[in-house]
């Protein structure tokens, strides 16, 4: 009878599958990964400046008429915004 061959050794090693991901480290773990994910991103990110600029405009027009809502709701409206262009900045969905 033959003698049994040895199986080739793989490369890497176990400890190479506990390695972390490169997009989930250092600065890239806050930029979006994935192409609908940047989309979102970026979508977000200009309705975020947009409505950064529009608190402005609306309180240049509250300081005339002496009506705060629009102020508050432009406000509210940033704030989510900014909310979900952090949360797509964040998230780490795979590329649909």
């Amino acid at each position: 009878m033959a003698p049994k061959k040895k199986k080739p050794k793989r490369a890497g090693g176990r400890r190479a599958n506990y390695a972390p991901l490169a997009h989930t480290v250092g600065v890239r773990r806050f930029f979006p990964y994935g192409w609908i994910m940047w989309v979102g991103w970026i979508m977000f990110g200009l309705l975020a400046a947009g409505m950064f600029v529009e608190i402005f405009v609306a309180a240049i027009a509250a300081s005339e008429r002496g009506y705060w809502g629009d102020v508050v709701g432009a406000v509210i409206m940033t704030s989510l915004a900014g909310w979900m262009f952090w949360l797509f900045g964040t998230s780490r969905l795979k590329d649909l």
